[in-house]
C-alpha cells in the first residue's frame, strides 16, 4: 500500500499526551493514529452514514476515478430504459 504523508498541528498538552501515550504503550504516534481511523472507520455502523454518504464510500473502496464511475453509472441507467420503448 502507497504511503502518504500525514501532517497534524495540535495544541502542547495534546501533543505531550500523544507522546506519554506513545512511549507508554510501545507504538509510534502514526501507529495510534493509524489504528484510531481504522477502528472509527470499522464502528460506524450503515445506519449512522446517509445515502449520500455511503455512495462515496463505494466510491473510495472501488479505487476507479470517479468520471469511470459515472460512466459506468450512465450505462447501466441507458441499458435499463433501452428496453421500455
Amino acid at each position: 500500500m502507497p504511503k502518504s504523508k500525514l501532517t497534524l498541528y495540535m495544541d502542547k498538552d495534546i501533543t505531550k499526551l500523544a507522546h506519554k501515550t506513545a512511549r507508554m504503550s510501545g507504538k509510534s504516534i502514526s501507529t495510534i493514529v493509524k489504528e484510531y481511523f481504522v477502528q472509527k472507520d470499522k464502528s460506524i455502523r450503515p445506519d449512522e452514514v446517509s445515502p449520500l454518504v455511503s455512495r462515496w464510500f463505494g466510491v473510495l473502496k472501488t479505487g476507479k476515478p470517479y468520471k469511470k464511475l459515472r460512466d459506468d453509472h450512465i450505462k447501466s441507467r441507458l441499458k435499463k430504459y433501452e428496453d421500455t420503448d
